[in-house]
């Protein structure tokens, strides 16, 4: 793969930020296996190893951030404000009794972060979709909200195993989107992810 001298180290950050969160994803299930059929990953974080999933939450934002360097206009905005959302979800925990009820402060903002992620990362997938040479990039954009809402609406192990099939959807398009990006950057007479339109 090719890259130009400026799109590496953003293309980098992109793939790192999501395997991060993958890993730290699994490390965390392993740990807490009693968790698995709960759709809610946030609650992942009121356990003796929370830290980890807030890691997780922090690495996908620096992940969406590194995207966003490759992209431009409105997809790079997007990328950029769902990086925020990301990070506010890692610096704050849900409440116990959420996502369904808010009782504090932190709780709140985890919780309204997700939605903001929930909105924009769909929103970006079919921003970019509509330049997308791949065809999972082209498909994601119909499948993750289906996984979303089936994931949540289903109860017990099922609808938990879903939702995290959700979870890794995001950070999978990430490596994609970014993978594509950086091949069009580094051959600009092809159709470019980089050229969307404001």
């Amino acid at each position: 793969m090719l890259f130009r001298t400026a799109q590496r180290p953003a293309a980098i950050v992109a793939y790192a930020g999501a395997a991060l969160y993958v890993l730290l994803l699994a490390v965390l299930h392993v740990l807490q296996p009693h968790m698995l059929d709960d759709a809610t990953i946030s609650k992942y974080a009121l356990g003796h190893d929370g830290w980890l999933l807030q890691a997780a939450f922090i690495a996908a934002g620096v992940g969406y951030a590194g995207l966003a360097r490759l992209l431009s206009g409105r997809a790079s905005l997007l990328s950029w404000l769902t990086a925020a959302a990301f990070l506010v979800m890692g610096a704050f925990r849900i409440d116990s009794v959420g996502p369904t009820r808010i009782v504090s402060v932190h709780g709140a903002l985890h919780t309204g972060a997700f939605f903001v992620v929930v909105v924009l990362a769909h929103w970006l997938m079919f921003v970019v979709r509509t330049r997308a040479h791949s065809a999972v990039l082209r498909a994601l954009p119909f499948i993750a909200p289906v996984l979303a809402v089936v994931g949540f609406v289903l109860p017990g192990l099922v609808g938990g195993l879903i939702f995290r099939a959700w979870t890794l959807t995001l950070v999978a398009w990430v490596v994609l989107a970014a993978r594509e990006a950086s091949d069009a950057n580094a051959h600009p007479d092809g159709r470019a992810l980089t050229t969307q339109a404001v």
